[in-house]
């Protein structure tokens, strides 16, 4: 695979989800003709999900990382040092072109998810006993599902695991947005994180590229042709940015509403 390689979008999912939560969004981005792949979270048991991005880069791929909710955090320890920009002048082929967080939490360094909530457990999330070492969700239905039919709303929820507590107490371990194209796209029904919130993420990341969905924390399962729009634009503006594949350079992004 060479340097000109086909453009792939990378999922990492947030707390409480796993891969697959991301499989009716990859397939519709196929039938749109792009690749695509999903990496597990170290906190539930995965490798460390930057080995896969590193593999990917060493193909040759131009790479758009797409973080969901706690994932941003994730993902931005992921991407260091696989910039496709950095790459490029060390004379190496591939890398990230693009950072996505869409409804995901943008976490400064040292900072941890937990001190990102204000230092206190939100009303929905629970914990059986104080040693469990586990957080579960209360309310799943109405946090991230909320604008999705009963019959999916039941899907999602059954495939829900706890998620381990340490990982909201780790610090973030680095700032991609100063070293990589950023993108926010904003889920505006959001009941997790609401607008409020990662309107003031997207501040966090600078000026980065916007795009709108109006739905609910798991737009990409209730609205995923809108997603794909937004994500389709990022693909695009990263291309751009960073000349991969032969694009030129973008002077500037607006702010995009999906139709």
């Amino acid at each position: 695979m060479t340097a000109d390689a086909k453009p792939i979008f990378v999922f990492v999912p947030g707390a409480w989800h796993t891969p697959d939560t991301f499989d009716i969004i990859r397939d519709l981005l196929r039938q749109r003709g792009h690749d695509t792949d999903a990496v597990a979270n170290q906190s539930a048991g995965a490798a460390d999900p930057s080995r896969a991005l590193r593999a990917l880069a060493d193909q040759g791929c131009s790479i758009v990382v797409v973080a969901h909710s706690y994932g941003g955090i994730v993902a931005a320890g992921a991407v260091e040092g696989l910039g496709y920009t950095s790459r490029a002048r060390a004379g190496q082929p591939g890398g990230v072109i693009q950072v996505v967080w869409m409804a995901a939490f943008v976490t400064p360094k040292d900072k941890s998810l937990l001190e990102m909530l204000g230092g206190n457990w939100l009303s929905w999330m629970s914990f059986t006993t104080p040693d469990d070492g586990y957080v579960y969700t209360t309310q799943p239905t109405n946090i991230f599902y909320h604008d999705m039919t009963p019959d999916a709303q039941r899907q999602a929820i059954a495939n829900l695991p706890c998620h381990p507590k340490p990982s909201f107490l780790e610090p973030a371990v680095h700032e991609p947005w100063r070293e990589i194209p950023v993108f926010y796209l904003f889920c505006d029904q959001d009941q997790a994180l609401p607008l409020a919130a990662q309107e003031a993420f997207a501040q966090t990341l600078g000026n980065p590229g916007r795009y709108h969905v109006d739905g609910s924390h798991s737009a990409f399962l209730s609205l995923p042709e809108h997603v794909a729009d937004g994500l389709v634009l990022a693909l695009t503006e990263g291309l751009e940015k960073t000349g991969a594949g032969g694009a030129g350079s973008a002077s500037g992004v607006a702010n995009r509403v999906s139709q």
